[in-house]
């Protein structure tokens, strides 16, 4: 297996070249601002630790470590996060710092639009021994940069999530693609973009989550991922991801307690090369600094409602209005409620408003009209006399 060392290496190196010294943790476990910045602060925060080793068939194998924070201050109106990543194969360690700041502009509970800006350092050394590791000082690449390569720029993103959704685009070193040409870049800049459903099942104790995202590393070097992902009862997420080049991703977290979460991926190469180079395995350690997650405020939501169409129906039934559970309580409510009932102020107000017109019935004249009492007496009587004439 030692001969695959000096290939992969190679490959590694050709990849960083291209801007791939970006390591492709598992998205699912890891905090992904560290490709958007707009995504610093969006939950309530959390730290995140993870440790990735690479084809387990290979001696000296390469390895990743990444280290995350990030959290949302000003009552969640921004966010500011950290990473640093190290990528060790070999001869050689590149080691990558960014940090983002994001402004959120939130439209209700679960809508809001977010915006950020990062700063990123990459940092690549090489570690080796002319007299033995000749097909390393050979290649032309160590030969261009053989005091390594230490290199500051920035990054901008652009995210947008609701209850349903969220998807986002950010554009990574914009200072390498706006001020250098491109034949002079050691490190070339790169496009990332991603969707990602957040749909409730079983009344937000369940939650589905179909994932894309693709990344951009060069002209000529582009990759995707596809993935689905399960959570039940807030407690275990399993799911499953392909990425472009023949690559199937396994997932299984589980949740130790309210804030602590802990997870595992292994990750396969489908093609021939696969048998030789073995399996990749990801672990990862994630602490939230709140319980508040997506499924907690949906469940809140929908038992509010409930408890709301609940409370409103027992009361009007208590009350008396129409609303009773038999027809004959129906029909008593509805009996005690018609006096108020629009219509019937309708009506009255109707009457009201006539004056004194004339009713079209025919008056009574076996029945004695009671005199009017704002008349004197004396009119009265003259009035009573006319009549029994």
């Amino acid at each position: 297996m030692r001969r695959l060392l000096p290939i992969l290496l190679l490959v590694f190196c050709a990849g960083i070249a291209r801007s791939q010294d970006i390591p492709l943790f598992s998205q699912k476990l890891t905090n992904s601002f560290m490709y958007n910045p707009s995504l610093a602060g969006n939950t309530f925060g959390s730290i995140t630790a993870s440790y990735r080793s690479n084809y387990s068939g290979v001696a000296d194998a390469p390895k990743n470590y990444f280290i995350s924070a990030h959290t949302p201050f000003s009552n969640h109106r921004f966010g500011f996060g950290a990473n640093v990543s190290q990528d060790e194969v070999a001869v050689l360690k590149n080691t990558y710092y960014s940090a983002a700041f994001a402004y959120h502009l939130p439209f209700n509970k679960f809508s809001k639009l977010s915006m950020g800006v990062g700063a990123e350092f990459n940092q690549l050394r090489f570690s080796y021994n002319p007299n033995t590791d000749a097909y390393i000082t050979s290649d032309a690449f160590f030969q261009r940069n053989s005091d390594g390569i230490s290199k500051p720029d920035f990054s901008f993103g652009l995210s947008y999530q609701n209850r349903f959704y969220r998807m986002g685009i950010a554009a990574n070193r914009l200072a390498t693609a706006w001020l250098e040409p491109t034949d002079k870049r050691q490190l070339s800049n790169y496009y990332t973009g991603f969707v990602q459903g957040t749909i409730p099942i079983r009344g937000g104790e369940d939650l589905l989550e179909p994932y894309f995202a693709f990344r951009k590393f060069s002209e000529t070097n582009d990759t995707y991922d596809v993935g689905l992902y399960y959570t039940y009862n807030n407690k275990i997420t399993a799911g499953a991801a392909t990425r472009a080049g023949s690559v199937v991703n396994f997932t299984l977290a589980y949740r130790l307690s309210k804030y602590l979460l802990v997870g595992y991926s292994n990750e396969i190469i489908t093609s021939p090369v696969g048998g030789f180079t073995g399996m990749s395995n990801e672990f990862t350690l994630r602490y939230d600094f709140n319980d508040q997650n997506y499924q907690k405020k949906f469940r809140q939501d929908y038992k509010q409602a409930l408890s709301y169409r609940r409370k409103a129906l027992t009361t009007a039934s208590i009350r008396g209005n129409a609303g009773g559970r038999t027809p004959k309580q129906v029909s008593r409510a509805q009996k005690r409620v018609a006096a108020f009932s629009p219509n019937s102020r309708y009506q009255n107000t109707k009457k009201l408003s006539m004056g004194k017109k004339v009713s079209s019935r025919k008056p009574s004249y076996n029945r004695k009209r009671k005199p009017s009492y704002n008349k004197s007496r004396k009119n009265r009587v003259k009035a009573g006399y006319k009549r029994r004439r």
